[in-house]
């Protein structure tokens, strides 16, 4: 009888959740210094938007492509492309002027920032049984959440002392950082590699992948709660404003969220998932479900104060915090062999999700209409636990 493989070498948590955080990082600093970018060199606004979400695109789309390679050829050699292919981004966008070539390479550096990002995500699947993977998530999930709010103070900082390029030095500095950790202290860790790879067995796995259901609710559930997390960033601010309350204030308010993530991913670290991820995850999506009803119901009454929306944000934040991590490593270990398949899939939806369902909503009138925007939420939330309860149910089904 064939014994099993014994898990690989894990990489460096604090290397993992640094590949995580540049990828973040090279979308969220950009944030404050589109207005620099503007004036700098004088196109439009429509332009300077798409340096933002060319990123984003090539960061949903390239997690697509390069979770099915790395089943084929390895997570190590993947994450030395993407760590490339990042730090040539950057430094080009240093060297050119044109809005045209700066768009070019933006989209070249979030398809680096996808392939460190699906790789690292990929490879806790590998080295850590599901329990252990979901804890180590969490770990990563805690400098997910620090990292955007600090670059963009920083980043903002940073363009404004030594101009809107320094950012993009830090940047090619930070891809140098994991090209050089990558090649020196990263083993790989896919010990079942694929046999062959073209468009046919591409399109199998992702068909095998696809077809099944456990690893489909999880992956719903998973980017229902982050989109809902990207939509009220993009909303909320419309009804403290209306609310009586400045964006200044707006801002202060709004941090608790993230604070709240913190306290919740915590817990789930060093407790919530010690009682199973399906557990914790269904208890999470039921949280955030109060939570968003708990906020329509506030606003519907006619309650201005801020802390009327502050405190169904707060158990909104601890319960992504508790479904984020769980849910992500649900769905890579339910793709079996095709995990860097799954965790392209995952990662493409996670991104893709926020701006599918702010898109719908700023349509309906969301931004406008408090209770349409909750309503969406709310959908996007019921959806969350009915996957949740299916995998939990099929979880303990005898």
């Amino acid at each position: 009888m064939e014994l099993p493989l014994a898990r690989p070498l894990p990489p460096p948590i604090w290397f993992l959740a640094l590949c995580a955080a540049c990828s973040v990082v090279g979308l969220t600093i950009l944030t404050p210094l589109l207005p620099l970018i503007k004036s700098d060199l004088g196109v439009s606004s429509a332009a300077v938007q798409q340096l933002f979400t060319s990123y984003m695109i090539a960061l949903a789309v390239g997690q697509l492509i390069f979770g099915p390679v790395s089943d084929r050829y390895g997570r190590r050699p993947v994450m030395l492309i993407g760590a490339v292919l990042y730090t040539l981004g950057g430094l080009a966008v240093v060297m050119v002027e044109d809005i045209q070539w700066l768009i070019v390479w933006r989209i070249v550096q979030g398809f680096g920032a996808a392939a460190c990002m699906a790789m690292g995500r990929a490879m806790v699947n590998d080295a850590f049984e599901r329990s252990e993977a979901a804890r180590q998530m969490s770990t990563i999930s805690i400098v997910l959440a620090l990292a955007p709010a600090l670059s963009i103070a920083f980043g903002g900082w940073l363009a404004e002392s030594a101009g809107w390029k320094s950012t993009m030095v830090l940047l090619t500095v930070l891809g140098v950082v994991v090209l050089l950790c990558a090649y020196l202290v990263v083993a790989e860790t896919n010990q079942n590699k694929v046999q062959r790879i073209n468009p046919a067995s591409i399109a199998t796995a992702y068909g095998q992948v696809l077809r099944n259901p456990i690893f489909v609710c999880w992956t719903m559930a998973s980017g229902m709660q982050i989109g809902m997390f990207f939509c009220l960033n993009g909303f909320l601010a419309y009804q403290y404003q209306r609310n009586g309350y400045s964006m200044s204030e707006f801002g202060l308010w709004f941090s608790l969220t993230p604070l709240c993530y913190l306290v919740g991913n915590t817990l789930n670290r060093v407790w919530f998932v010690r009682r199973g991820i399906e557990r914790a995850s269904m208890l999470g999506c039921s949280l955030s479900m109060v939570a968003i009803i708990a906020m329509l119901t506030t606003q519907a009454l006619g309650f201005t104060h801020a802390l009327s929306l502050a405190l169904p944000c707060c158990l909104f934040g601890f319960s992504n915090g508790i479904i984020v991590a769980n849910s992500t490593i649900g769905a890579i270990s339910a793709a079996g062999k095709d995990a860097g398949t799954g965790t392209g899939i995952v990662g493409a939806w996670q991104m893709a999700t926020g701006g599918i369902a702010g898109a719908i909503i700023v349509a309906l009138g969301g931004d406008q209409v408090f209770a349409i925007a909750a309503l969406c939420l709310l959908v996007m939330a019921t959806i969350s636990v009915l996957t949740m309860m299916y995998v939990f149910n099929r979880r303990n089904t005898p």
